[in-house]
């Protein structure tokens, strides 16, 4: 019973020290072993992240998490003190709700397919404040969109690919949602590419990468003028 309750004090102090470091908004140091902690883990993510104040999650931070809150390993036996915290946690964040986990970990609601999810993602879009934004004339008529073949351009700070599909023209961001690296088409393969990670994206900006999925492409507004040149809402 000695080293029973050893081991379990030092399997709540490692819970603990996770949380701290995840209330403080610092990465994420889990490992497969801490599977049976994720509800511990999850419930603190969803407290740091439900704050308005930077630091704010790394993409590094929350693919760790939404790999761990993905793991099949079967939950351990409760102890009390990591119950407690649990527990606790749960309290806190009681308010928050499920959304942020959802936009966290990109699991979606649980017992959502995963087919329904990818079917109906969930995407950003770049949009600068009203007092910043202008419409950049892209110097493209739409005629010259051929269909699904995306064009690069650039609106101020604001770098795109727009993309005609029958009469409507969509824009998307022209940077990996992995780390900043401005991505590249690559038309005999038909998708975009990270030449800085070798992460792709398909022409709809979702994600190729079946293990490790990132985030689809956020979107960027695009208008055609009566005279047909496309613009894009950039700085």
């Amino acid at each position: 019973m000695g080293m029973r309750r050893q081991d379990e004090e030092r399997a709540a102090d490692r819970v603990e020290r996770l949380m701290a470091r995840i209330l403080a908004g610092r990465r994420l140091e889990a490992s497969p072993s801490d599977a049976a902690e994720r509800q511990a883990i999850v419930m603190g993510a969803r407290l740091a992240g439900s704050r308005e104040s930077y630091p704010r999650m790394s993409p590094a931070f929350r693919r760790r998490l939404a790999r761990l809150v993905a793991s099949g390993a079967p939950p351990a036996r409760a102890i009390p003190r990591r119950a407690a915290l649990a527990a606790a946690l749960s309290v806190a964040v009681g308010a928050v709700g499920g959304a942020f986990l959802e936009r966290l970990t990109g699991l979606g609601r649980p017992g959502e397919p995963a087919e329904e999810r990818r079917a109906s993602p969930k995407r950003e879009v770049l949009e600068p404040k009203a007092a910043l934004g202008r419409w950049a004339d892209t110097g493209i008529h739409v005629s010259e969109l051929a269909e699904n073949v995306p064009q690069r351009v650039v609106a101020g700070a604001i770098g795109a690919f727009v993309v005609r599909r029958g009469r409507q023209v969509m824009g998307m961001s022209a940077m990996c949602t992995h780390l900043p690296c401005a991505l590249v088409w690559r038309a005999e393969d038909r998708v975009f590419l990270c030449p800085c990670h070798g992460l792709t994206f398909d022409v709809q900006g979702q994600s190729l990468d079946l293990r490790y999925p990132l985030p689809a492409l956020p979107l960027v507004r695009v208008r055609v003028r009566d005279d047909g040149r496309v613009e894009v809402l950039g700085t």
